[in-house]
């Protein structure tokens, strides 16, 4: 692989040295993070090119103009310029002058603006460009823009503007009905493989896979562009899709938005799996899921044409109430021993409260530099956010605390009309933990084990104090890119590097944990009769976590070539180094002493796009995409190092029916813990000779336009993972037996005879080399604005295989169930959803009725719809036992493979309707708004049960051991997803 690598390499530099000897027709290909591109040819009447024709670009908003001249084919490419509205004067001596206004520029977006001169003539002809052609030749991905008109009228209940990267085509997942990261989300075949950016900043959180590093606020999203496939070179650190997020600006004019969202308890259906009928069995009451909501953001001249600012800030209060299930018997043994029930047995009061705030300055320094600085802070305050609901009083919960700052900056340099400089940097800061609630016990946790006692049922209980306080996440990434884009002849070159640096904190909960088996043993333990008798004690010692700093380092190179007006051709190589912490001297384990850094992670990548027809456009692309290493693959071996009894850790102490000295006596919290008195640690490590994960990508579209708005592309997916990271159990040896299918089966007891390295007793090994593979086909129809109706369609049939479950991911970190064959587990992705339609709706109706009373009822309504349909999620079949001695792994019956069934589908649609009302002091707009969210109320489930009863003994007549003796109920037990939501809102525009 690397000899193609290299001559890829070698093949780009020998095209780019010959560039200076090419003078004619020019090209850039799409690849703008948040900029756009104007391009266009200039003509006589006659259709003859118009060389050295003056072109001035100017946004009408802020005042920015750049000023380029046609080339010698009468072609003129404007790149990097600011999103907005622009107008385009072209000027030439004998030719009347042309203006074409209302050009929108979009994110990433590359807008062909023609112009036809007439002789003769000096006055200046002014058209309105009713759009520019649909289909962009010189985007090369697989990507959308989700305008402003969308971002600010689609329905979004949870307030959470990352549920829009489900509504690019090829994509499938989970809303978050909170401010995290949509769930289960498929990315070419992998599992929320996401690079989140604000502003083509960083917004991704390090540690695992597809995790966003702060939330953001609608009130300052401006447009969304999305990239999922086969994307450019100066893009990276990401196998799947980019996520990237434009903020407001300010312009020449005051504008803004003040608005309220108001959600009451009547506007909430019962929750899915819920029967909120208090007097039946296992019924509650309707949790109130209010909200309250406060948006409003502002922008404006500072001075015209020059300084611009712009605000934003956001309060949300949203409540979502969890009663608990402890249930009458339990309740009434524990009020009989002190525990109050007017405070513990209460709904806990979950209510959530948070605060955005975005600033932005946005600046022309003078004709050749504009630049932009911005601010963000976030804030969110969750009490009851832990251990809350079910089996959990509340002396058992915690409160979630959330802070981020982030600071973003760019400067866009015009050296020459051929010659730009891009830089941007950042700083992002987030820090989050969990803290006591007032009423969190003050300890130590006590968990009770449900239980029959002399006839009578006892549900499970936790109570007293918390398992989930005082650990913490900290990030703080530091990052700049800069680049370089120049265009020469035919040719629009591009180059850049970029760094971030990584400083991580991780700190582990701060709690003492006692577990029994019964009610009865807890009594006697309180009462002082046995209270060295318990099921089990865990305690952290000291201070657990670790600190740790890394950094990503990336170069790249690329080139648009357009070697027909109806071809462009895109080559270019990346270079990207995740560069490892180093561990702290002294680590128990080899593997841990030292992290391998891969140094040869180039990735050649070519896009061609063609146009055989003036409706038509082929685009092919084909590279190779890194995956950014998630930092937990350093904190994980750093933190479960197996220093247990010399350092900070968390101690597990076995309970037993004839204490000794290494049972402390209850309710004590021990502050040591002798290493003899400890069970033989687990520990993790990382393969010494790890790889990063790579993809092979494809990809084949052919789109159509339908209309002058519409347009039909069909395309085919292919992306073939490497090295992709799996867990496996490396310190099993010597099998006892054998499974009837073939799979080992290990002793439990640790020993020089049962364990690699006797010191340990299971070895979590990140490890390498698992593959994955990924075909798709997608059709996607898009309506831009016209007669008020924007809509979006996209369909994707698709199948994704992998070889292990994904490690070191969010919401799959499950080891490989035989580790002498991994390849066992062969089988659907977790994310494997054959079939995913997604659609979105904005339509403003724009009437002329002669009827003003009629015109004006019809005309001030906008209808804006969202719907995501799906096939159901893929589960494993599962059985409780350790059916092979691995005390890591899930075990499964025999013959049952992973993921062999799936979820029922998902069908969710979500409605808003906003009413313009009369204008009030002629340029405030107010409206009012009602959005629903699942509104037809669909019972969308995202796990079932597939728990198993097996054989588990030799000699049984039913079979050998594994052997299915009761399958699965597949009974609905859980969802990401919620029931139908109603609130309400107005929205004053100015």
């Amino acid at each position: 692989m690397h000899s193609r690598i290299w001559k890829s390499i070698l093949f780009a530099a020998l095209l780019a040295a010959t560039l200076p000897s090419i003078s004619i027709q020019y090209a850039l290909g799409q690849s703008q993070s948040i900029n756009g591109t104007i391009r266009g040819t200039v003509m006589d009447t006659t259709g003859a090119v118009l060389p050295g024709v003056t072109i001035t670009i100017t946004n009408t908003t802020t005042g920015f103009t750049r000023q380029v001249t046609s080339g010698g084919d009468g072609s003129y490419i404007v790149p990097n310029l600011p999103l907005g509205t622009y107008s385009v004067l072209a000027e030439a001596s004998g030719f009347a002058p042309l203006t074409q206004k209302g050009v929108n520029v979009g994110a990433g977006s590359s807008v062909t603006v023609d112009e036809q001169l007439k002789t003769g003539s000096v006055a200046t002809q002014v058209l309105v460009v009713d759009d520019a052609p649909i289909l962009e030749v010189s985007r090369l991905d697989l990507s959308r823009t989700i305008s402003a008109s969308e971002t600010q009228n689609l329905p979004l209940s949870s307030r959470n503007p990352y549920n829009f990267i489900l509504f690019q085509p090829g994509i499938s997942g989970h809303p978050n009905p909170e401010n995290g990261i949509p769930r289960t989300v498929n990315t070419n075949g992998l599992v929320d493989r996401v690079n989140y950016q604000l502003d083509g900043m960083v917004d991704t959180e390090t540690d695992r896979y597809g995790l966003r590093l702060f939330a953001i606020s609608d009130s300052y999203v401006r447009e969304i562009e999305t990239i999922s496939n086969s994307f450019a070179p100066e893009f990276g650190n990401t196998a799947g899709v980019i996520f990237n997020t434009i903020t407001g600006s300010g312009t020449n004019s005051i504008h803004g938005t003040a608005q309220y969202i108001w959600r009451p308890k009547a506007g909430s259906s019962c929750p899915i799996l819920s029967n909120c009928d208090p007097t039946a069995v296992g019924g509650v009451v309707k949790p109130s899921l209010h909200v309250d909501d406060y948006v409003g953001n502002v922008g404006g001249p500072v001075i015209k044409d020059k300084l611009f600012f712009y605000a934003a800030y956001e309060h949300l209060k949203r409540a979502n109430p969890t009663a608990n299930t402890i249930n009458t018997a339990m309740q009434t043994a524990l009020v009989n021993l002190g525990v109050d029930k007017l405070s513990d047995f209460g709904t806990a009061a979950q209510v959530q409260y948070a605060q955005w705030f975005d600033t932005r300055i946005d600046a022309s320094l003078n004709k050749k530099n504009q630049a932009f600085v911005r601010y963000n802070y976030f804030r969110n305050n969750y009490p009851f956010n832990t251990n809350v609901g079910g089996t959990y009083a509340l002396s058992a919960a915690s409160d979630f605390q959330d802070r981020a700052h982030i600071i973003g900056a760019q400067l866009v340099t015009t050296f020459s009309p051929t010659f730009f400089n891009e830089f941007r940097g950042s700083w992002p800061y987030r820090n989050e933990h969990h803290v006591a609630d007032p009423l969190t016990g003050k300890g130590p946790m006590i968990t009770i084990s449900a239980a029959t006692v002399n006839g009578v049922a006892y549900t499970a209980a936790n109570f007293g104090g918390s398992n989930g306080v005082d650990d913490k996440f900290q990030e703080k990434i530091p990052s700049f890119n800069d680049n370089v884009t120049w265009i020469k002849g035919k040719h629009g070159v591009k180059a850049g590097f970029g760094m971030q640096k990584n400083l991580d904190t991780q700190l582990a909960d701060v709690y003492t944990q006692y577990s029994f088996s019964s009610i009865t043993q807890y009594q006697n333990a309180l009462n002082g009769t046995s209270p060295q008798v318990y099921s089990s004690l865990n305690a952290s010692i000291g201070r657990p976590g670790a600190a740790y700093h890394s950094m990503y380092f990336d170069l790249f190179a690329q080139d648009a070539w357009q070697l027909r007006k109806n071809l462009v051709v895109t080559y270019g190589v990346r270079y990207d180094q995740y560069r490892a912490p180093t561990p702290p001297a002294n680590e128990p384990f080899s593997y841990t002493q030292s992290f391998n850094s891969p140094k040869g992670d180039f990735s050649p990548r070519l896009g061609i796009s063609y146009q055989p027809l003036p409706k038509t456009v082929v685009r092919l692309n084909a590279g190779i995409f890194y995956e950014a290493t998630p930092t937990n693959s350093w904190y994980n071996p750093l933190y479960n190092n197996g220093a247990a009894g010399t350092g900070s850790f968390i101690a597990t102490i076995a309970g037993s029916s004839t204490p000794g000295a290494c049972q402390p006596a209850f309710p004590n919290s021990p502050q040591t813990v002798a290493a003899g008195c400890l069970p033989t640690q687990s520990i993790y490590a990382m393969n010494p000779k790890f790889k990063n994960e790579y993809v092979w990508n494809a990809n084949l579209q052919i789109a159509q336009q339908i209309a002058k708005n519409d347009s039909l592309t069909l395309g085919y997916i292919m992306t073939n993972g490497r090295n992709m990271q799996f867990l496996r159990n490396m310190n099993l040896i010597n099998p006892t037996s054998y499974l009837a299918d073939g799979r080992p089966v290990y002793a439990t007891s640790v020993s020089a005879s049962t364990r690699a390295y006797p010191q340990f007793n299971n070895i979590t090994l990140i490890d390498i080399g698992s593959n994955s593979s990924y075909n798709a086909l997608t059709a996607t129809y898009e309506h831009r604005m016209s007669a008020g109706l924007t809509t979006s369609a996209s369909y994707t049939w698709s199948h994704a295989i992998s070889n292990t479950p994904e490690g070191t991911s969010y919401e799959f970190s499950t080891p490989v169930e035989d580790t002498t064959a991994p390849l066992r587990d062969r089988a659907n992705s977790g994310i494997n959803r054959p079939n995913a339609f997604t659609v979105s709706l904005v339509y403003a109706p724009i009437t002329h009725f002669d009827n003003h009373i009629l015109n004006g009822a019809i005309k001030n309504n906008t209808f804006a719809f969202l719907g995501n349909m799906s096939s159901g999620d893929q589960q494993t079949i599962t059985v409780s036992p350790k059916l092979n001695g691995d005390g890591l792994a899930t075990s499964r019956p025999l013959y049952i493979g992973r993921n062999t069934v799936r979820t029922p589908s998902i069908y969710q649609y979500d409605l808003r309707y906003t009413r313009a009302l009369p204008t009030l002091f002629e340029h405030i707009q107010p409206k009012l708004l009602i959005e629903g969210n699942n509104i037809f109320n669909h019972s969308n489930v995202t796990s079932i049960n597939t728990t198993a009863t097996v054989v588990t003994a030799a000699g049984d007549a039913r079979g050998p051991i594994g052997t299915v003796i009761t399958a699965p109920t597949f009974a609905r037990t859980s969802t990401l997803l919620e029931a139908r939501i109603l609130q309400f809102g107005m929205k004053f525009d100015f």
